[in-house]
Formats: C-alpha cells, sequence, structure tokens
C-alpha cells in the first residue's frame, strides 16, 4: 500500500482523471487522530484532438428542453426577463445542438418540438406572443421538458432549463416528489437546472430540483443578472468530460468516516460528485477519526473508488487509491504544518454551514441576531478574502434586502459546497466575474449577481423580434 501526499497540476494524460487524497497533515498521532482528507478528481487539462490530424476537438451535442412559466406570478418583469434569457441561449446553439421550448401555467404548451437547426430569429418571433396568466403548474411544465428529451444518444447532453419563479400551485407541489421525479429522470440521462427569477421564487423547491437533477442552481432579479450564469452553464456543458461521477469510501479497521459539509449521497451511501470538466477537479471533503496506533507503523486509513461515465455513455475503469499515513509520536504529530488547501476548503465548508443560520433570522425578522452571527461569522472567515468578500455581500443585502439575503445565503453555501475547482486554483483576491477563466471555475462575491455578456445584443433582438409579425 503507498502512502498518498500528492497536489499534482492538471494532467494531459489519456487517462481519463486523477484520483489525489490529500490529508491535512502527512502523518496519524499515535494516540489517536482526526484528520481531514481531501478527495479530489481531476481532470486532463484539455480536451484531446479527434485524431493525430488538424481536426478540431469533439465537441458533446446539447439536447436542451427551456421551460418557461408563463403564469400569472411571473407577470411583468419577471417573464420579460425569462424571455431575454431564453433568446440569449438561443443564440448561443450550434447547428449539432436541439432546442424545445416549453411554456406553462395551469396548461402545458409546447412552442417549440425537439429538433435541430432552430435559429435565434425564429425563437424570437415565437417568445413575442407569450403572454402571462393562469396558476403554476411547475411541475407539469418541467415533465414535458424531460418528455421532450426521453430517448436520447447517450454521446449527446440532455437537460431541462427550467425558468420560474418556483410559486408551484398547480399540479404535484411536494418537493420531496418532484425531488424523486428528477433523480429518475437524471438515471435516464436528463439532468435539470433550474433558473430562479424575481424576488419572491421558491428557492427551496428550485434549489432541490437542481440537486436532485444533477444540474446547477441559479438565480437573479433580472436577465442581465443571468447573462452570466447562462455563460457559465454553456462553458460547462460545452468542457465536460466525465458523468455521474461517484466515489465509495472503505474505511480501515479502527477507522470512522465521516463526509464534511454538504454531500449528495447515493442510496448505496457512495457520494455523487459535480460532472467533471477539462481543466478542473470535483471534490469532497472526509473526515477520518482513527483510533490510537504504534508508533514508527504505517497505518492503513482507507480506499477510495471512484465509478464515472464519459460523454459516451461508457463506464471507465474504475480509480482505486489507498490512503496509508505514518504513525508518529504525538508530540511530533502536533508539530507537522497543516496542508493550506486543505485548510482554506475546510474553512469554506464550515462558513457554507454555519451562514445557513442567516437564513431562519431574516426569516424571522431577527436582526439582531442576523447582525450577531454575521460578526461571529467576521471573527471566524474575515481572515479568508473570498469568504470575507461574501460576508460584505451579505451585510449590504441584510441592511437592503433581507429577502434576497435568504436567497443568498443558499445559493453561495450551495456553490462553496459543490462548485468545480481550476485544477491549478489560485488564491482568491476579488471577485472574479469578470475575468477570461471559464465561467464555471470563477469564484464570485454574489451568485445572484453577474456580469452581463453582450446584453446590447439580446436586447436588441427582443425589441426587433417585437416589431415582427410571428
Amino acid at each position: 500500500m503507498t502512502s498518498i501526499y500528492p497536489t499534482p497540476g492538471p494532467s494531459n494524460s489519456s487517462e481519463p482523471a486523477t484520483l489525489v487524497l490529500t490529508p491535512i497533515k502527512t502523518a496519524v498521532s499515535c494516540l489517536g487522530s482526526t484528520i481531514e482528507v481531501l478527495v479530489r478528481v481531476q481532470a486532463p487539462s484539455e480536451r484531446p484532438s479527434q485524431s493525430t490530424g488538424d481536426k478540431a476537438p469533439q465537441v458533446t451535442p446539447k439536447r436542451l428542453a427551456l421551460v418557461v412559466d408563463r403564469s400569472g406570478s411571473m407577470n411583468g418583469e419577471p417573464l420579460t426577463e425569462a424571455l431575454a434569457c431564453v433568446q440569449f441561449i438561443a443564440e448561443r446553439l450550434t447547428k449539432d445542438d436541439s432546442l424545445a421550448l416549453v411554456v406553462y401555467d395551469d396548461d402545458i404548451e409546447t412552442l417549440v418540438p425537439l429538433r435541430s437547426g432552430v435559429s435565434a430569429s425564429e425563437i424570437a418571433r415565437i417568445i413575442d406572443g407569450v403572454e402571462s396568466g393562469g396558476s403554476t403548474n411547475l411541475f407539469g411544465g418541467w415533465q414535458e421538458g424531460a418528455d421532450q428529451l426521453e430517448g436520447g444518444n447517450a454521446n449527446a447532453i440532455s437537460r431541462v432549463i427550467l425558468l420560474s419563479d418556483g410559486q408551484a400551485n398547480h399540479g404535484l407541489q411536494n418537493i420531496e416528489k418532484i425531488e424523486g421525479h428528477c433523480r429518475k429522470w437524471l438515471a435516464k440521462g436528463v439532468s435539470t437546472t433550474t433558473v430562479g427569477l424575481g424576488r419572491g421564487f421558491n428557492e427551496n423547491l428550485m434549489s432541490a430540483m437542481a440537486v436532485a437533477g444533477g444540474g446547477q442552481q441559479y438565480y437573479g432579479q433580472t436577465a442581465a443578472d443571468l447573462f452570466d450564469s447562462f455563460d457559465e452553464e454553456f462553458s460547462l456543458l460545452q468542457a465536460l468530460t466525465l458523468r455521474q461521477l461517484d466515489v465509495r469510501f472503505v474505511p480501515a479497521s479502527g477507522v470512522i468516516i465521516e463526509p464534511v459539509g454538504l454531500v449528495h449521497t447515493n442510496a448505496d451511501s457512495s457520494v455523487r460528485l459535480n460532472d467533471l470538466a477539462f481543466g478542473s477537479e470535483a471534490w469532497v471533503m472526509l473526515r477520518l477519526h482513527i483510533s490510537p496506533g504504534a508508533e514508527g507503523t504505517l497505518r492503513d486509513c482507507m480506499a477510495v473508488t471512484l465509478t464515472a461515465k464519459d460523454m459516451d455513455g461508457q463506464a471507465i475503469t474504475p480509480l482505486v487509491k489507498i490512503l496509508t499515513l505514518p504513525v508518529l509520536d504525538d508530540a511530533s504529530y502536533q508539530a507537522l504544518p497543516k496542508d493550506a488547501l486543505v485548510v482554506r476548503r475546510t474553512l469554506e465548508l464550515e462558513f457554507a454551514r454555519d451562514s445557513q443560520k442567516l437564513r431562519q433570522f431574516a426569516k424571522a425578522g431577527d436582526t439582531k441576531a442576523m447582525k450577531r452571527l454575521m460578526d461571529e461569522l467576521q471573527s471566524r472567515f474575515g481572515h479568508e478574502p473570498w469568504l470575507a468578500d461574501k460576508l460584505a455581500q451579505l451585510r449590504i443585502l441584510a441592511e437592503e434586502d433581507v429577502e434576497m439575503l435568504s436567497k443568498e445565503v443558499l445559493f453561495s453555501s450551495a456553490k462553496l459546497s459543490h462548485r468545480l475547482v481550476s485544477a491549478s486554483e489560485s488564491v482568491y483576491f476579488q471577485d472574479e466575474t469578470a475575468h477570461m477563466s471559464p465561467a464555471f471555475l470563477r469564484k464570485k462575491a454574489v451568485e445572484g449577481r453577474g456580469r452581463p455578456s453582450d446584453p446590447d445584443n439580446i436586447l436588441k433582438n427582443k425589441n426587433k423580434s417585437k416589431k415582427s409579425t410571428p
């Protein structure tokens, strides 16, 4: 068995991924230890070419079902912004991509059945006639979008993108049952991304659907807020290399394994990680409780197995790593330095967990408790620049918009807990929304706001569509 202490950069090997185990310290104490171990799955840094010739790298085609809430609660700006987002997505499709467009209130209407070659101008004409009204059969709209994607090829990405205020009041409304349907469709290869629009959207339902459906979760009050999110969605879909990543942990004798933070646990107790993109790593933090051992020996800690599917739907050969660490006398163990990356990620997970209490205080209108908690968070996490920036933005929302603070806390906690990370991640200095790195790797101070991406073009096309005849 081998001791694993690597911190490699991204690999360009032909292997589909690299499994890396990084303990917070490079040994355990003879008196027993509790240590954090960062489990990372790193993708190659670049997509391989189709051949040794000059052909462009192969990009997996996308099959997208856009499902738009047109109910009465979306009247006015929310619906206008949702349709601007639809137009934004349509303008970024390639000839190999397929699109379906579904709108719903208490009735479900498929405006565009799934097909390739849908032009942005056609979408502009179609959405010009969409009007709000009626109650909200959110599940029915989502179900129609999923149905449009059924039976797709394994080598395509099939995803429902639901744009809604999430205020379901017609049809199936039970969150747990809706989550179950999202999981079933994910098992069939259809994932779900949710986009919460406006001020009053139901963040609990929208977040739960995205988590169960294996997609992303975004929110914003305007289309401009969301353009950056859709850049993130598209850049991620373009760069994916592995899907359905499951890691299984087998503790050695005398070891108890505890996942840290918010994790997605499967029925077989394995942990589901994010779909993996080139140049990135998916990860989970574990806390190992290790019983005493004999000084000067090697201690088996755990075995980790990764299973996943490639973009053609084929299972990869499982990757296995075993963590074995030397046993030191306690004084020598205490003197060992801590791995900076493991410390930083652990702090992010603790901030994600503890900041959730702000939502409880916000919903109760307890501003004094909110201030006390934010002061406590500042004391514990203020030395970490990214967490300090997030906390500063939460303080602003606490003064200006408590309802949006509750939503920001939920989405920010999810991002901190489940984000993909650059395999050569640098230390955070400032908000990275405007950086040139892939959007899904950027660290943002606020999840509900983003850099408008070519908004003038979107608005121009939207205004043009209003003047045209369907």
